[in-house]
């Protein structure tokens, strides 16, 4: 895997197994690869539940919810708490709305939507 830096937007970016990953901190940590390989196999065991929360997230939503795809992974916080930040979105039918959902130690914790 190779990181490279995003001026625009002030952090690393990364993919893992077809699953974008940010981090923020300078210099890069290279432990964040392996944190993407764990926050893979998380985010798959996981995958049914998450799912699930994204669409009580959506509930009163007006959109397509089968256009919900990861757009990217936080590691931020992995380092210290094995906490990430895993952002979806959708098609235009969703506009500026997203939804996050926060899994700690290999369970969701929270989950939110907003645009």
């Amino acid at each position: 895997m190779t990181a490279r830096y995003d001026a625009e937007l002030k952090h690393w970016v990364f993919q893992c197994d077809g699953i974008e990953f940010n981090l923020s901190t300078v210099p890069f940590k290279e432990m964040a690869f392996d944190w993407a390989k764990e926050a893979v196999a998380v985010i798959r065991t996981l995958d049914s539940q998450v799912r699930d929360r994204v669409m009580q997230c959506l509930q009163d939503w007006p959109c397509d919810k089968t256009k919900a795809q990861i757009l990217y992974v936080n590691l931020d916080e992995y380092g210290e708490s094995k906490s990430m930040d895993v952002a979806f979105v959708g098609d235009d039918s969703w506009g500026d709305f997203g939804v996050n959902v926060i899994i700690a130690d290999g369970k969701i914790v929270d989950a939110y939507g907003g645009d």
